[in-house]
Formats: C-alpha cells, structure tokens, sequence
C-alpha cells in the first residue's frame, strides 16, 4: 500500500469578494483575463435568441404596479401553499419499492453516522465511526477493516470520526475522508483514493494538515462531492476547547486535483477558508453533487442559518472551474426561499428517551436538469415535530435563481438526518428519493424513505427498517441520534439508488440497514407534457429551415429560461435567460446549426410554469 504524508504548504493569500460574500484562499498563480472574443471566428456560433410580447397591456399595470406585484406574489405563495398542503400525505406518488435489503456495520459506540457508495459494478463500500466494510449486492461481507488501520499506516493514533465515501463513476474508483484529533495541535485529515475499481485492495493514503493556517481551531464535520476534475470537501473549523455548539470559527473547502489521488502523486488543491457574508461566517458548507454522474467544472455549496429559530435565508455559493484550470473563482449569492426553515426538536422515543436532531444545516444535495435538490432538518411548524427540509433552486447559475421549499412531516413520527438522490430518467424529469431516521412515542427508531414525483409529489412513507430497541448508551436522557445517512443513485441503473440507515439493535445500541430501492414511477417523463390550461402555445413553422418561432402565453412578469434539448433529452443549448413580460409573447431562434430531425424547445418560469414546443428541423 502506498502511503504518502503532505501537509499544506502556503503559496500565496487571497481574499475573493461576491455579492456580500467573501472568501480567502491560498492558492498558486494570478488572476487571469476573464475573457476574449474574435469576432471574424467562423467557429463562433449565434443562435439570435429574441422575446417579443405582443399583447396590449390594459390591465393598469403601469399605474397599479405595487398592486400587481402584491397579487403576483400572494399567487406565489398560493402554489407553495398547495404543494405543502398535498405532501406528504394524500398525494399521488407512489412510495418507493425495497428490494435486496441486509444488516451491516456495527458501530462501537455512538453515533451512528452513516455513508455509502456503490460502484457500476455492485460493490459497495459502507462506513461508519469506527469501521470500514465491503459487500456485494446479495450482502456477502468481501472486506471488513477499522478505520484506525488507515490512521494507524499514517502514524495517527488519536480517534478517528466522521468518514464519508463517494464513487468516481468516469474513473471507477472510490475515495473515503475522515478526520482525526479534536485539538488544534491534533487534528488531521485522512483521505483515501482506491488505486483500482476493487474497494476490497490497495489505496493511496494521504494526511493533510487540519489547523493548516496554524491557529487555534481543528477540522471537524467533513462532506464531499466530486467534480470531473476535483474532489471537494468541505469542514467546519472549531475552537479549542469548545464543542460543536460555541466553538464554530469558521468553514473551509479543500478543492483537490483527483487525479493526483489516484495516480498516487502528490497532491495539489485550492484551500478556501473563512468563507462569510456581509463579515459574519456562513456555518456549514455542503457540496452539491451530481445528480446523473459528476458534475464540473463548476461546483456550487449550500449553506443556511441552521441555528435560528426561523430564517428564509440560503446561501448559494460556487466555485467556477477546476483547480487546474487556474482559474477558480468563488462567488456567493444570498437567497430567500417562500417556505421557512428552523432548528427542530429532539426526537421522541418509545422509552421516553430523546434523540438530538442538533441543528438545520444542509446534509445533502444534488444538481440534474439545472436544479438543485437538497435536505436537511427542520421544525415542522404545523404539528412541531421534526422534520425534513425538501429545498428546490432553479437555474443556480443564472442572475436570479428561484427558490421553493417544502416540508416533510407527520404529526406523531419525527425525523432526522435525511440524505437525497436523483431518480429522473432525462432533462424533463426530476425525480427523487429521500432517507430519513424515524423515531415516535410508539416505534423504536429505524430508517424511511419518501418519494417525490415529477410533479413534486410525496409519497407516503416506507419503513425500510425498524428498530427492535430503544436507544440507551448516553448517560443523559438526550441520545446522539446520528449525524448523517448516506443514499447514492446506482450510476448506471438510473431507477435504483442503494442506502444506508441505521436502526437500534436489541442492546440498544446502533446497527447500519443497507437497502436497495427502486423508483416506483419508472416510466420516462414525456418530454411532451400536456401544457397548463392557462398557457397555450401555437408553432411556426413546423417543420422549419432556418428560423424556428413559438408563441406562447405568460401568467407575468417573470424571469424565463429558453433551451432545446434532443429527443433523447440531452440538453443541446441553453438560447436565451431573460424577463417575459405578461401576456402573449413570441420567441423565435435561428435553427441553422441543427441537424435534420426532431428537437423539443422547454420554456421555464421562475414559477414553476413550463412548457414544451416539439421541433422538427427539415433544412
């Protein structure tokens, strides 16, 4: 096994200021030309995207603008109402199906944070605090190690905590992040790059520094996503001398050439550090994945205030290419969601014990279809239970992205710590399945599942496994429920995702549940959906040669996104972000650099309103 150790040595400092968000970073190079254009390129390609309303506004809108923004507004707010009031009960959505299903890794202690990741070909890799483990789908355990084994080939002895693991779908290859130490002079980060597709074999081992800026803080909370080019991951920075709930300073995020991991070189990353808005640091970053396979070059974080009562706040960052590149640029918009979050309560349990839910950061997300889906805890404020945080923003990348949220919950079940995957088949459809801790007064704590239909719709839930006891290892009545559960989409079956959850075991103690769902709606979403009844749309010509125009109506004023896409669902090109106007509108674009065939034309509103054109190309 190759063992390689670094530490982070400084090139040079940096600050990087975006929209009220800054963020330093100690990195190597300048900043380059943001960009040149050639005007007499042949290469060069322009599709004339052009939006003309047509309709005679005599509606006052001029003279009663505030009115109309008010009556805009209370629409909005009218369609999160009827979505959060049809989930999760009594909607439509089917719950997902379980399949193979089997016990797994034990944890020495608690809690049981749990992750996991499959490969293309069925192997699993499952962590957890204290072990490391490899099974195949049928749950034949191919390897079993403690974690302190990595620690240990390094020469690191302190306690270990926190492991993630992901899979490289391009490389075929799988990559595990921990840390160890809990005191500025202690701390370490150990990350592992598999040098084969074989999890059960040989990885390159590497430690970087946790206190890299040599102050008094440690690394603590690590989670990871994976571009084309990068592995990112991200940690929040504790004081010494201070638990989790006051000694927050700061977040980080490493941005680490992959590569380099899996070649067994040293590596090469970026450090983004003291990562804030308007002065005050933004706590918790999580990185968002990719929904259908690796996302890149650009890679965006979410962050919210997860320790307020109520807040409506979300943090959208990003960084905009590959450490390679040179050219990474981190950039932070502050936005608002129409649906509140706030910390949750402790869970109930049978016995009468609680289990923390600790705070509402962001654990988990992915981007597919220009949307990003994430989760995390919150207060459900209708029955005051626990709940989960279903978040939607559209269109991250452009000037204004639309944010909606929804809240799963019951009145008598509370639950933590959920995790998401991506179940759509094609660029139409945005489907998911969602993970959960469960616990109540009258179940032992266990895991569930949801599933979210095209339409936004949330299925009951599915016990994919109950406890058999009670939680009882802390001396507090307060037990550690968990920090994390782990779900991810089988790459290559695109209607399976695999996860792992926890459940208590009859010594009341936790137990990892591995299980294999399907998506229950696994049908392709048309890519020609019936349009609302309050839009309509006419095309001309159809068939086209040169120039392709639809008309269509607008509900109002509103930020709208125009792209085409294959009949395979494949985005082709994103023509034209721009404000609609109310009313009858005509978009029309230049189809010249299309081929002979049949394309769809999608038209998206920031809320929520779309519609499809079918285009067929006959030069």
């Amino acid at each position: 096994m190759k063992m390689i150790m670094i530490s982070v040595g400084m090139i040079c400092s940096g600050m990087l200021f975006a929209q009220g968000g800054t963020a330093k970073v100690e990195r190597g190079g300048v900043a380059p030309l943001s960009g040149t254009i050639n005007l007499s390129d042949t290469t060069l390609q322009d599709w004339e995207p052009h939006v003309l309303n047509i309709s005679e506004q005599n509606d006052g809108s001029k003279e009663f603008g505030e009115e109309k923004t008010i009556v805009n507004s209370q629409r909005k707010r009218h369609r999160a109402r009827k979505k959060l009031k049809n989930s999760p009960r009594g909607s439509t959505a089917p719950a997902p199906v379980m399949l193979r299903n089997f016990t797994a890794n034990n944890a020495q202690g608690t809690p049981n944070d749990n992750h996991i990741a499959i490969s293309n070909d069925g192997k699993i890799v499952s962590v957890v605090n204290t072990n490391f483990r490899v099974y195949n789908q049928n749950g034949t355990q191919l390897q079993s190690k403690t974690l302190s084994l990595f620690g240990n080939s390094l020469g690191i002895l302190m306690a270990i905590s926190d492991p993630r693991v992901i899979y490289d779908p391009v490389e075929d290859r799988f990559i595990v992040v921990f840390f160890s130490g809990n005191t500025s002079s202690s701390t370490h980060i150990i990350v592992a790059f598999s040098k084969t597709n074989d999890p059960a074999g040989q990885w390159n081992l590497y430690s970087l520094n946790g206190n890299s800026l040599n102050d008094s803080t440690w690394s603590d909370y690590p989670i990871v996503s994976l571009s084309d080019k990068d592995l990112f991951m991200t940690f929040n920075h504790l004081i010494d001398g201070n638990d989790w709930k006051v000694g927050f300073r700061y977040s980080a995020i490493w941005q680490i050439d992959k590569q380099k991991g899996y070649d067994g070189d040293s590596l090469q990353f970026d450090y983004w550090h003291h990562i804030d808005y308007n002065g005050q640091p933004v706590w918790n970053v999580c990185p968002i994945r990719g929904g259908t396979g690796l996302s890149g070059p650009e890679t965006y974080f979410l962050s919210v205030r997860p320790s307020d009562l109520s807040n409506d706040t979300v943090f959208l960052q990003s960084i905009s290419d590959s450490y390679l590149s040179g050219n990474a640029q981190f950039s932070m918009k502050a936005l608002k969601t129409d649906v509140e979050y706030g910390i949750a309560p402790d869970g109930l349990q049978k016995d009468g014990q609680y289990l923390a839910t600790n705070d509402a950061r962001v654990l988990d997300g992915f981007i597919a279809n220009d949307r990003i889906q994430y989760v995390h805890n919150t207060l459900a404020p209708q029955s005051f239970t626990s709940g989960v945080y279903l978040g939607t923003i559209d269109h991250p990348g452009s000037a204004n992205p639309s944010v909606f949220g929804q809240i799963i919950s019951n009145d008598t079940i509370d639950f933590g710590y959920p995790s998401i995957a991506y179940m759509g088949n094609n660029a139409f459809d945005n489907r998911a399945i969602i993970t959960c801790s469960f616990s109540s007064p009258d179940t032992f704590p266990g895991t569930v599942a949801f599933y979210k239909d095209a339409a936004e719709n949330i299925s009951d839930m599915l016990v994919v496994k109950n406890g058999e006891k009670a939680v009882d290892v802390m001396l507090d009545s307060v037990e550690r429920w968990g920090d994390y559960t782990g779900i991810q989409r089988k790459y290559n079956e695109p209607n399976v995702a695999w996860l792992a959850g926890s459940y208590v075991y009859p010594s009341r103690a936790y137990r990892t549940w591995i299980a294999e769902l399907i998506n229950p709606d696994s049908s392709v979403v048309s890519s020609l959906a019936e349009p609302e009844k309050d839009w309509s749309t006419q095309v001309f010509p159809n068939p086209a040669a040169d120039y392709f125009s639809v008309k269509f109506r607008s509900r109002e004023n509103n930020f709208t996104r125009f792209a085409i896409y294959d009949v395979s669902g494949k985005l082709i090109r994103v023509l034209l972000e721009d404000k609609v106007k109310d009313g009858e509108n005509i978009f029309s674009f230049s189809t010249r650099y299309l081929s002979d065939g049949i394309y769809f034309l999608k038209i998206t509103d920031r809320g929520e309103a779309e519609q499809t054109a079918k285009v067929v190309i006959r030069q």
